[in-house]
């Protein structure tokens, strides 16, 4: 479930119920620091590389303002939070994948250019 950190405000993807913190950064530091400046939207979901990809293939097919198309930005920033351990990315990256799957679902795409050309083939040894 997507929860907001009490610390610093960040949207994360909570393993319990229970959670509070999007990381170990956060939990130790809510003894007493202040939180940092939150960032802005723009700025959160241009942090990686993978966020630019996930929102440049949701753009090509029109599916970026979607439910599921943010949904695929979140967990593509959240992936790159250098506080997420691997256990946590792993899970994070499997989660990336079935929103996609689900975001792109009737969308055609490379497989069908290869479905395309096995159609070509096919016509072109039965003239």
């Amino acid at each position: 479930m997507m929860r907001s950190c009490d610390f610093c405000g960040t949207a994360y993807l909570a393993k319990r119920s229970t959670s509070r913190f999007c990381g170990d950064r956060c939990r130790r530091r809510n003894k007493g620091a202040p939180p940092p400046p939150k960032p802005t939207r723009e700025q959160s979901l241009t942090a990686t590389g993978l966020v630019d990809a996930v929102r440049a293939e949701l753009d090509g097919v029109g599916k970026l303002d979607s439910m599921l198309g943010q949904q695929a930005l979140m967990l593509a920033q959240a992936l790159g939070d250098p506080d997420e351990s691997a256990s946590g990315a792993a899970a994070l990256s499997r989660e990336l994948r079935a929103v996609m799957a689900v975001a792109l679902r009737g969308v055609r795409g490379a497989a069908d250019q290869v479905d395309e050309l096995r159609r070509r083939r096919d016509r072109k040894c039965r003239q």
